[in-house]
């Protein structure tokens, strides 16, 4: 049965139905004591979606409902609520730790788990039509979660909604704010979505530049990669009388190769695999070499990858090189932890998918073909990205961005914070309403809490909408980003654009 498009497939949700039953209790090891949901979204007759609610912790009524969705495709939301801007975040013993610059001090938080069969969330169903997946109906299913989750919470209808993400992120997120925008036109004004905007970090939007060229470049400017091998680059791999598929194949391969090894999340850190990954820095597992999609040589198409020998355990999970989840894993699997969040799925979770991400149809179509609908509805936009992320580069971003032909309205200009060398410096091109923010030495997640950017500023900066232009930034975005800029401010190289 297919997901049929947008209302239709939720003519048979009618009544709306209380939210009291997903109220979460308490977790086992966990310590916050906030307001928190868990339960399951209807997408269709056969497809749940697995969501988790945090109220804000401060006049919630009042509060912007915020979305988050982690990328992959294929790895769950419920990794940001642990890793990244979730009340608590999980240390590298499995044990939680207060968030002091959770989102949720600022905004109601909403995760969501999907496409369908990632984390909690599945599919009731063994039809192709089903189970086929792309960005498209990734965006429609969102889309009619994001509709139940009203008839679920009527409450929350009328705050100011935001659709946020990171990563493969960058293609769900304004693709599903575009669907979003259609929605609205066609019902009345009590059932609208009150959309106000969308953030996106290190986010792949356009494949021309977010991908092999953003990474070609940035391995070269970061001294990664020669300056020959640069220029058999641009020899054999632009398109121009020299372009040689074969030969740029080859050199794109070899480059590849040569970045085994190299956290290529964050390249400046440490490579850290799970402990079942063998090998030196686990570069020799077989489930290394079923690398990310940014990462799968040319030659390789991905029934041969599936080839690759991996143990049974890693079979089911997409394993992030250089990331070890074996820490969310084991908490999320224990049968207390799901009784507590209401998981009726009996299932193994990861934080994420090989099957999901196996059967994922990418169009490599992108989502900067949605940017110019979301502009000129003048939904609010930021885009942030982590400098030492070699998988999206913020180079990518960059070019993109700048085809996008925005008016700059202030040139750009850099200085620092109190005058200080040892805090932010800032560079500002401006046009309201569009934001492109690169973070120095913020990675991949670059949301991650790590305390070397935050130690030693908390003091210095309570009130960051302060340090900015109030009526611009504070206009904005107000205190969704504040808590954001509050633990990274004296890392962030700040472009309006």
């Amino acid at each position: 049965m297919k997901t049929v498009p947008l209302m239709l497939s939720l003519l048979f949700f009618q009544s709306i139905y209380s939210f009291e039953e997903d109220k979460v209790e308490s977790i086992p090891d966990y310590s916050y004591n906030g307001t928190l949901f868990s339960g399951y979204l209807n997408v269709s007759e056969v497809k749940k979606f697995h969501y988790m609610f945090n109220f804000a912790e401060e006049d919630h009524e009042n509060k912007p409902l915020v979305l988050w969705l982690n990328g992959g495709p294929g790895c769950s939301s419920i990794d940001g609520w642990a890793n990244e801007h979730g009340p608590m975040y999980l240390d590298d013993e499995g044990k939680f730790h207060i968030n002091n610059y959770s989102w949720v001090k600022s905004a109601n938080m909403l995760y969501l788990e999907s496409p369908g069969d990632v984390g909690f969330s599945y599919i009731n169903s063994t039809d192709k039509e089903d189970l086929y997946i792309d960005d498209n109906t990734t965006a429609v299913d969102n889309l009619n979660a994001i509709l139940d989750f009203f008839r679920k919470f009527p409450d929350w209808k009328d705050n100011d909604f935001y659709i946020t993400g990171e990563s493969y992120g960058g293609t769900y997120v304004p693709i599903l704010a575009y669907k979003v925008l259609e929605y609205n036109k066609g019902v009345e004004d009590s059932k609208k979505i009150n959309l106000k905007g969308i953030i996106v970090g290190n986010g792949l939007a356009d494949w021309k530049y977010d991908y092999k060229p953003a990474i070609m470049d940035f391995v070269f400017t970061h001294h990664i990669i020669s300056y020959e091998t640069r220029l058999k680059y641009v020899k054999y791999c632009l398109k121009n009388a020299t372009y040689d598929k074969t030969k740029c194949d080859d050199l794109q391969n070899s480059i590849f190769n040569f970045l085994e090894g190299i956290n290529k999340y964050d390249y400046l850190r440490e490579c850290k695999m799970p402990p079942n990954l063998k090998g030196e820095n686990g570069v020799n597992s077989g489930y290394y070499q079923r690398a990310p999609w940014a990462f799968e040589r040319s030659e390789k198409t991905k029934e041969e990858l599936r080839e690759i020998k991996v143990t049974e355990e890693e079979e089911g999970s997409q394993v992030t090189p250089c990331f070890d989840d074996t820490k969310f894993e084991a908490f999320f699997n224990r049968p207390d932890v799901q009784k507590a969040l209401h998981v009726t799925a009996k299932r193994t979770w990861y934080v994420c998918s090989g099957p999901v991400y196996d059967r994922y149809n990418h169009t490599r179509k992108g989502s900067v073909w949605a940017y110019p609908y979301l502009i000129e509805a003048k939904l609010r936009i930021l885009l942030y990205a982590g400098d030492t992320d070699i998988m999206v580069p913020y180079n990518g971003n960059q070019m993109w961005i700048k085809n996008l032909n925005l008016n700059i309205v202030e040139p750009w200009r850099s200085w620092r914070a109190y005058d200080d060398k040892n805090n932010i410096a800032v560079a500002v091109c401006l046009k309201i309403r569009y934001f492109f923010c690169q973070l120095f030495r913020g990675h991949h997640a670059a949301l991650y809490l790590q305390s070397d950017h935050v130690v030693g500023i908390l003091n210095i900066f309570q009130d960051p909408c302060a340090f900015f232009e109030p009526d611009l930034f504070g206009l904005l975005f107000g205190d969704i980003l504040r808590t954001f800029l509050v633990g990274h401010l004296n890392y962030i190289q700040f472009c309006i654009c």
